[in-house]
Formats: structure tokens, C-alpha cells, sequence
């Protein structure tokens, strides 16, 4: 997985692209270590550009989402698409995170 992160106003954007899984833990680190430690408030997952997720990506957004909360700041997903998308639905995300 790649990622990229913009910041616009008090809202930091990142946009994963590729296939998010288990080797990813590094990464996934340096995005809690930036919602835990950033001054932003508010945090939106651009979701388009990932073609695959497994169960440990699943896990990772849920930590992430987790550094967020524990920080009083917010989280979103945006622009699931194909098996992205329906990993989201079965596993019910959209009841702990917003998903637009």
C-alpha cells in the first residue's frame, strides 16, 4: 500500500492506493503516530485508489480509527470501491466509522 496526505484547513486527507494488508503495519504505524500526535481535528481516508483489503487492513483502520477517537478528533472513509467496498459491508464498518 501507498499512501499520501494532504492537509486542507484543520482537515488532514490521505489516500491509500494498492493493496492494504499485513505487510502494511509499518505504515498503518505512521499514520496512528500522526493522528495521535498532529494538531489537526479531523481525518479523512481516501479509499479509491485501494484495489484490495484484507482482514489485518481491517484491523488497521480500526486502530487507526481508534488513535483518532482517543484524541477527540475525527475520522471518515471515503470512495470505497469493488472488494474494498464489500469488505467494509460484510464486516459492518459503517456502524464504528463513517463511510461516505
Amino acid at each position: 500500500m501507498d499512501y499520501s496526505k494532504t492537509q486542507n484547513g484543520d482537515t488532514v486527507s490521505i489516500s491509500f492506493r494498492g493493496e492494504f494488508g499485513f505487510p502494511d503495519n509499518p505504515k498503518a504505524q505512521e499514520i496512528i503516530k500522526e493522528v495521535k500526535e498532529g494538531s489537526s481535528s479531523s481525518y479523512s481516508i481516501d479509499l479509491s485508489g485501494l484495489e484490495t483489503i484484507d482482514s489485518a487492513g481491517l484491523g488497521m483502520l480500526l486502530l487507526i480509527n481508534d488513535a483518532a477517537e482517543d484524541g477527540g478528533k475525527s475520522l471518515e472513509l471515503r470512495s470505497p470501491t469493488g472488494q474494498v467496498q464489500k469488505m467494509l459491508e460484510i464486516s459492518r464498518f459503517s456502524e464504528i466509522i463513517s463511510i461516505k
